[in-house]
């Protein structure tokens, strides 16, 4: 009987040393494939956009996400195009890219950026897509994956009904793609109000981004660190001039949709 319980013992310590190592193994992150390193390490990048590289961590975010070639992706709120130019090279020429931009963020910025990343078709597959948040006119179960880099947030400035925002995207994907968002996080508990105004801080409650994400009909798959920066008070936005030179403290959250 005493050692019936011995080994019993052993098996569920075991067992626990192996979900250990599980859990070490995800906080390491998926491999890097060939694929994703070549679009990082590619000659024919900007300079300004592998100035940015140590601080993104490109390589080990697009194998996060699962980001492989022929996928379609879509680009949310693209800005300069950073992200989308990596998904694009990482896709190949059997995938495809929108980038898409809120017309209220060009009207107000301009779109010299993304019009000098794409001119003289030096991405053929990226395809420019300028439209609101609350009209994205995406076509139905297209979508491989989503990207939302450092943006999410403002979908509470730009839009009145982000949940309505996250039913088109839902739409737009097939069954078993991916969304991935990263943000710069608020103080636990704040929900949506330090992104609510375009003046404020720009971040957003990670807890809440689980919680509305998930309401919409996707399922939290896995979770990174790689972006954790616990000194940053996370009170003040990425552009504040205390905050030059420094990195937020970003989460990094995949989601699902289901099959």
């Amino acid at each position: 009987m005493r050692s019936s319980r011995f080994c019993f013992r052993l098996a569920v310590a075991a067992a626990g040393c192996l979900a250990l190592a599980c859990v070490v193994q995800a906080k390491e992150g998926p491999a890097i494939s060939a694929a994703i390193s070549a679009a990082v390490d590619s000659p024919d990048r900007p300079d300004a956009d592998r100035k940015l590289d140590a601080a993104r961590k490109p390589k080990d975010m697009l194998a996060f996400f699962g980001v492989k070639p022929g996928m379609k992706i879509l680009d949310l709120f693209t800005g300069r195009g950073w992200y989308a130019e990596l998904e694009a090279r990482v896709a190949g020429p059997g995938g495809e890219v929108y980038a898409q931009n809120p017309p209220e963020f060009l009207k107000k910025f301009g779109d010299k950026d993304i019009v000098e990343r794409l001119a003289n078709d030096r991405l053929p597959t990226v395809k420019r897509w300028d439209r609101s948040l609350d009209a994205l006119e995406l076509p139905a179960a297209h979508f491989d994956g989503v990207v939302a880099n450092d943006v999410f947030h403002d979908f509470f400035w730009l839009s009145k009904d982000v949940g309505g925002v996250l039913k088109q995207i839902h739409d737009a994907m097939k069954p078993g793609a991916f969304l991935a968002i990263i943000d710069h996080a608020a103080p636990a508990g704040t929900g949506d109000s330090f992104a609510r105004n375009f003046d404020g801080q720009h971040r957003i409650d990670e807890a809440y981004v689980k919680e509305i994400v998930t309401k919409a009909g996707f399922k939290l798959e896995a979770e990174s660190n790689l972006l954790r920066n616990p000194d940053d008070d996370r009170q003040k936005p990425f552009f504040a001039p205390e905050m030059k030179g420094k990195n937020t403290d970003k989460f990094a959250l995949l989601f699902r949709k289901a099959k």
